[in-house]
C-alpha cells in the first residue's frame, strides 16, 4: 500500500516503494524510499535517510 500525504516534493528519478509518507517531506533526486517516513524533513540517498528538518 502506498499512501502519500499532501505537501510532498519529489525529486526527479526518485524511487518510492509501497510505503507511507507523512505531510511536508522533500525527497531528493535519485533517492530510494524503502521505509515509511513519519517525520517531516528532507530525505535523500539509497536508502533514503533524513538529512535535516524543514
Amino acid at each position: 500500500m502506498k499512501i502519500i500525504e499532501s505537501g510532498i516534493k519529489n525529486g526527479s528519478n526518485a524511487t518510492i516503494m509501497p510505503v507511507e509518507i507523512c505531510d511536508h517531506v522533500v525527497i531528493g533526486a535519485g533517492a530510494v524510499v524503502t521505509k515509511n517516513i513519519n517525520e517531516p524533513g528532507i530525505y535523500a540517498g539509497n536508502p533514503a535517510m533524513k538529512l535535516r528538518d524543514l
